[in-house]
C-alpha cells in the first residue's frame, strides 16, 4: 500500500529475508527505480552484504550502536579491506575486547554441564509452568475443567434414576370375591405401583395396555376364592408392558416382591404362585444390603465420577497436545532441547492436579448434596484417584498422538471413554454377564476405579479389600503415557 500511494520515504526491515535470489534480484530493481526514478528516500535494513553494496550510504551497527557511517566504498576503503564484509568484521574485532581465558574455560565446563541428550527436570517443569500459566488465563478451559464435571454429575444423578415408581396398573376381576379383593389390595396399598380404573373385559386390558395407559394389568379367573378355600391350584396373569426390556425386568420383581407379600399375609394363599407352577413349603424373604430402600442416588451417586473424571481429564490432555500443533507452537519443542519425556509429560502434571481437584470437587458434591456417605477411608478412595488421574491424563496423551486438530481431539476423546465407560464398567450393565471381547473391555482401567468408588462408598471397603484392583489400575497410567512417548516425533513429518 506504501509503494502504490508514491511515499517521500520508505522503511524496510529485512524485506528480502527468506525471498529466493531471483525474486530478491528482482526486489532491489524495483527499489532501484523507486530511489533513481521517483526520487524516494528508502531506509532498509539487511544482513547481506551484497544488498548494503547497492545502497548510497550505510551505517554498521553492533549491540544498537553505531559503528561507522559512510559510503560502502569508503567504509571499505577505512579498514583496507576487499570486500565489506571483511570491513564489518574488521569494525566489530576492534569493538569487542578479547575474552580471558578463564571466561573460554567457564563457556566449555557449562557446555558440558548443559548436556541436551540427558533428562532434564528443569525443562520438564518448565513446561509444567507454562502449560499451568495457558490453562489459568483461557477462562473458558478453566470453566470447563472445574464446571463442567460439576454441573454433570448433578444433572445426571438428579436427571438418571434407577427407581420405577407409580407403576400405573389395572385389574380384570372376574371373581369378585374377597380373597381376590384382599390380594390385590396388596398392589394398591403399595407405593410402587398406582391404581387406575378397573378394567371390565379382556378386549378393554388389551386396548389399555396397547394405549400405554398401563404397564401392569392383573386379570383374576372366575372362582378364584372357591378354588384357593378349597385347595386348589390358582393361576392369576399378570401383562406387563415389554416395551422397555429394562423397566419391564424391573416392574416383574416388583409383581413377584408383591405376590409375596400377599402370599405371607394370607395363609390360604400359599399354594397360590402366578410366577411358578411348583409350590414350595419355603418362604424366601430378600433383604437389600447397603442400599435397603433401593433409593437411586446411594447408586449412581459413586458410579458418575468414574466417568467424569476419564471424560474431562482426557478432552483437556488431548486438547493441549493438538493445540500445539494447529496452531505451530509444536516448533518450540522441535528445535529445542526438550526430549519427548520432559514434553508430554511436564504437560500431564498439570492436568493430573486438575483431575485431582475435579476430585475433590466431585466427592463433595456426593457427600453433602447427594447425601451418600462415604463410608470406606478416603484416603485410598484418594489413592484410586490419583492413579486414576495418571490413567485418564496417559490417554488423554495417546488419543493426541492421533489428532491433528482440537475438534478431532475432542471428538476422538468423547467417544473412546464414554461409549466403553457406559457399556463395559459396570455402569449400567453387571460386568459379570458380560462375555468374550465385552468381558475384555471389561477388565479396563474403567471397570477398576468403579470397583474402587463404589465400594468405597456403599460398602466401606479398606485398603485390603481393594488392593487388587489398585494394582490392575496403576498398569494403565504408565502403558497409556508409554506408548504416548513412543509415538510422538521429536521432529515434524
Amino acid at each position: 500500500m506504501a509503494v502504490i500511494h508514491a511515499p517521500e520515504i520508505l522503511i524496510l526491515d529485512e524485506p528480502t529475508s527468506g525471498v529466493d535470489p531471483q525474486a530478491r534480484d528482482d526486489f532491489w530493481r524495483l527499489l532501484l527505480d523507486l530511489s533513481r526514478q521517483d526520487r524516494v528516500t528508502i531506509f532498509i535494513s539487511t544482513h547481506f552484504m551484497d544488498e548494503a553494496m547497492r545502497c548510497d550510504r550505510i551505517s554498521l551497527m553492533h549491540a544498537g550502536k553505531v559503528l561507522v557511517t559512510d559510503r560502502p566504498s569508503d567504509i571499505m576503503l577505512a579498514r583496507d579491506a576487499a570486500t565489506l564484509e571483511e570491513a564489518f568484521i574488521a569494525f566489530i574485532s576492534a569493538e569487542i575486547p578479547p575474552e580471558p581465558a578463564s571466561a573460554a574455560a567457564l563457556v566449555v565446563a557449562s557446555d558440558n554441564v548443559g548436556d541436551t541428550s540427558s533428562f532434564s527436570l528443569r525443562r520438564l517443569f518448565a513446561y509444567t509452568t507454562r502449560e499451568a500459566m495457558q490453562v489459568r488465563r483461557d477462562p473458558v478451559r478453566l470453566a470447563f475443567a472445574f464446571l463442567g464435571s460439576a454441573l454433570l454429575l448433578l444433572i445426571m444423578s438428579f436427571g438418571i434414576s434407577q427407581e420405577v415408581r407409580n407403576i400405573p396398573f389395572a385389574a380384570l376381576d372376574q371373581d369378585r370375591s374377597p380373597e381376590s379383593r384382599a390380594y390385590l389390595s396388596t398392589f394398591e396399598d403399595s407405593i410402587w405401583f398406582q391404581t387406575h380404573a378397573p378394567i371390565l373385559d379382556p378386549a378393554a386390558m388389551e386396548q389399555r395396555l396397547t394405549s400405554g395407559e398401563l404397564s401392569l394389568a392383573l386379570q383374576i379367573p372366575p372362582g378364584f376364592g372357591a378354588d384357593l378355600r378349597r385347595g386348589s391350584k390358582v393361576e392369576v396373569a399378570a401383562m406387563i408392558d415389554g416395551a422397555d426390556t429394562s423397566r419391564a425386568g424391573t416392574v416383574e420383581s416388583y409383581v413377584s416382591g408383591a405376590h409375596t407379600t400377599a402370599l405371607g399375609d394370607a395363609g390360604a394363599m400359599l399354594a397360590l404362585d402366578m410366577l411358578s407352577p411348583t409350590t414350595t413349603p419355603v418362604q424366601l424373604t430378600p433383604r437389600f444390603r447397603y442400599n435397603p430402600t433401593m433409593a437411586s442416588l446411594p447408586s449412581t451417586g459413586p458410579s458418575i465420577p468414574p466417568l467424569l473424571l476419564l471424560l474431562f481429564p482426557a478432552i483437556l490432555m488431548a486438547v493441549s497436545v493438538a493445540r500445539e500443533k494447529e496452531i505451530g507452537t509444536i516448533t518450540n519443542f522441535y528445535v529445542t532441547p526438550t526430549g519427548r519425556t520432559e514434553f508430554l509429560i511436564g504437560k500431564q502434571l498439570v492436568y493430573i492436579g486438575i483431575t485431582l481437584m475435579n476430585f475433590a470437587i466431585l466427592t463433595a458434591l456426593v457427600v453433602l448434596v447427594l447425601g451418600v456417605p462415604l463410608r470406606g477411608d478416603p484416603l485410598v478412595l484418594l489413592l484410586a484417584s490419583f492413579v486414576y488421574a495418571v490413567a485418564a491424563t496417559g490417554f488423554g496423551l495417546l488419543v493426541s498422538m492421533m489428532s491433528a486438530t482440537q475438534v478431532t481431539a475432542v471428538f476422538a476423546s468423547t467417544v473412546l471413554s464414554v461409549m466403553p465407560t457406559l457399556q463395559f464398567s459396570g455402569m449400567m450393565t453387571p460386568v459379570s454377564s458380560l462375555e468374550g471381547r465385552h468381558g475384555y473391555w471389561a477388565a479396563s482401567g474403567r471397570q477398576r476405579y468403579m470397583a474402587v468408588s463404589v465400594g468405597t462408598y456403599t460398602k466401606g471397603l479398606g485398603l485390603i479389600d481393594l488392593s487388587a484392583a489398585l494394582m490392575r489400575l496403576a498398569v494403565f497410567g504408565p502403558v497409556f503415557t508409554g506408548l504416548a512417548i513412543l509415538t510422538l516425533r521429536k521432529q515434524e513429518r
